[in-house]
């Protein structure tokens, strides 16, 4: 019994992490077809869901996210030390660059977009709180990637393939981009995940030396130059430093 309870309480959280900010709207069996289950299951699931508020189930018979997420996703973020402690260092790269700076975590087998500071400038890299990314391109991507161990480095060497005219498309060019990024202690990307972006991405490691966050400026390569990039890298592996030690 106990064990059907746990399972029933997977199920639902999974049912809740199907929808993304682009799904944000999601019939039935498009949730099912995304968790894996029957539709009669996932019905039953997201008849309890609904009742709690959330989820929202909407005339043209599709599913939303509900208000009691809302209502706990602020009470979560303005709890969420890491934000509150990172947040006012990407504010000050942002100020002094005027580009977008991005804040990663690892999720499951992604990246994802945890926090973002929008650029000053017209010309922008859009980044949304919630976006997921692959972590083998890009490079707020690797600077995770590289500190994750062997086996998460063989799983997303396995999936390398050309998004771009200058993703690294196979394992072999990954895996010694990931050695370049362990030597240096940041991560550079030349329009991996999109063309004409030069990013740079630094890992946030705890007090016991495992990768928590990449910390990532981002901006068309047409102001935002490699030599510029470069210049930035020693502040913010600085900053981040400053922020492990807070972490703990």
């Amino acid at each position: 019994m106990k064990e059907d309870s746990v399972r029933s309480v997977e199920r639902a959280f999974h049912i809740l992490k199907a929808f993304t900010r682009d799904d944000y709207k999601l019939t039935l069996s498009e949730i099912a077809e995304r968790i894996g289950l029957p539709v009669t299951t996932t019905l039953r699931l997201a008849g309890t869901l609904e009742r709690l508020a959330l989820l929202i189930r909407h005339d043209d018979r599709t599913y939303s996210l509900g208000s009691q997420l809302y209502i706990l996703g602020s009470i979560a973020r303005a709890n969420f030390r890491p934000q509150q402690i990172i947040y006012p260092y990407m504010k000050i790269i942002r100020d002094s660059t005027r580009e977008a700076v991005s804040l990663y975590g690892v999720e499951g087998e992604e990246r994802v977009c945890y926090e973002h500071v929008e650029s000053l400038l017209t010309m922008r890299c859009v980044m949304r709180v919630g976006d997921r990314a692959p972590l083998w391109a890009g490079a707020g991507g690797k600077a995770l990637l590289a500190f994750l161990g062997e086996e998460a480095i063989d799983r997303e060497a396995g999936k390398a393939r050309p998004i771009t005219a200058t993703t690294l498309s196979t394992g072999e060019e990954l895996r010694k981009n990931l050695a370049q990024i362990r030597t240096l202690g940041y991560a550079m990307s030349w329009g991996e995940r999109e063309e004409g972006i030069l990013s740079i991405a630094v890992p946030i490691f705890n007090r016991k030396g495992e990768v928590l966050f990449s910390f990532s400026l981002a901006g068309p390569a047409s102001r935002f130059t490699e030599e510029t990039a470069l210049s930035l890298i020693p502040e913010i592996q600085r900053m981040c430093r400053e922020i492990s030690q807070q972490i703990g």
